[in-house]
């Protein structure tokens, strides 16, 4: 497309974005700033995250270990509940005590976008049987700041808790 129907396209967009807004309600309006923000959240989870965790997902393959990556999309149950989207690395890795039989446990990093205070949360998930770790959000950023040097820090430090449980660090 050239540049100049581009730009004629994206004002006509813009002028019945504004027309529309105008008769909508404070919810809607809130409502669709969320779905914005997902949105947003999504494209930059897919451009920044996901090629962090798909090269680690490959390295841990070449090693023998399993893992997944799961986008989440912003999803309301019909009892209210609020499932946020996100973007989360699993370890799929088995500790000694969980082959004998105690409970399995899927250590995470995961991206969560939270719409209304403008924000990406990191949460961690580290614990081990008989090792520990942590769980909880250890980090918040604006979605602009959330850059691949974000993303490759906390991936590592959370593989590098999970991976010294497993022995296979």
């Amino acid at each position: 497309m050239r540049e100049e129907t581009e730009r004629q396209f994206r004002e006509l967009l813009e002028q019945h974005d504004r027309e529309f807004l105008k008769s909508v309600t404070p919810s809607t309006e809130r409502a669709l700033r969320e779905q914005e923000f997902d949105r947003r959240f999504h494209e930059r989870a897919k451009e920044v995250i996901e090629p962090i965790m798909t090269k680690l997902r490959a390295l841990m393959h070449d090693h023998g270990l399993q893992s997944e990556i799961v986008v989440t999309q912003r999803r309301t149950e019909s009892d209210g509940k609020i499932t946020p989207s996100s973007i989360a690395f699993e370890f799929r890795v088995l500790t000694d005590p969980e082959t004998h039989g105690f409970p399995v446990t899927t250590p995470t990093l995961a991206f969560i976008a939270d719409p209304a205070n403008n924000i990406v949360l990191v949460y961690e998930n580290s614990i081990l049987p008989f090792f520990g770790g942590d769980v909880g959000m250890i980090d918040q950023c604006a979605l602009d700041v959330l850059t691949d040097g974000l993303a490759e820090k906390h991936l590592l430090a959370v593989a590098q808790k999970v991976l010294r449980g497993t022995g296979a660090s």
